[in-house]
C-alpha cells in the first residue's frame, strides 16, 4: 500500500482552520486559532458500537509540529492494520508506550560518555534518588 496522499508538505504548513483529508482516513485538524494536528479514523473490525454499527473511532496521531506528514501516514497504516485485525488501537498502541522511567533511564545511560566522573551521572538524576538499571 502507498504512503502517498492528497496533502504535502507545503499544505500542511499553510491549510486553515478545517478537517483536511490525506485518504486513507488520515485527517489533518487545523484549529481556529493554528494547531495542527493529526487523527486518523479506522473501523476495527468485528466491534460495534452501542447502535450495533461497525466501531469507528478517531485516533490522534501527534501534532503537525511534531509528526511530519510522512510519520502521520506510516501511523495510520499501522493503526488500519490494527483496526483490520480485529485489534482496537486505542488499547494495542499504548501498550508500546514506555514509561517516564524508563526513557529517563534510557536518556541517562545515553549520556553517561558525556560526564567527567560518576557523581555527575548521580546528580543528573535528582541527586542519585531515581533508581537506576
Amino acid at each position: 500500500m502507498a504512503l502517498s496522499g492528497k496533502l504535502t508538505k507545503k499544505l500542511v504548513e499553510n491549510l486553515g482552520p478545517g478537517r483536511h483529508g490525506d485518504g486513507n482516513g488520515l485527517y489533518l485538524v487545523v484549529d481556529p486559532l493554528g494547531a495542527r494536528r493529526w487523527i486518523v479514523r479506522v473501523v476495527v473490525k468485528g466491534q460495534k458500537n452501542k447502535k450495533g454499527a461497525p466501531l469507528r473511532t478517531d485516533f490522534g496521531l501527534g501534532g503537525a509540529d511534531i509528526v511530519t506528514l510522512n510519520q502521520a501516514r506510516e501511523r495510520a497504516l499501522e493503526y488500519r492494520r490494527m483496526a483490520k485485525q480485529g485489534l482496537n488501537p486505542r488499547f494495542s498502541a499504548r501498550q508500546e508506550v514506555p514509561t517516564f522511567e524508563q526513557v529517563a533511564q534510557q536518556v541517562h545511560i545515553d549520556r553517561m560518555p558525556t560526564w567527567k566522573n560518576a557523581k555527575h551521572g548521580q546528580q543528573w538524576t535528582c541527586r542519585g534518588l531515581m533508581p537506576l538499571l
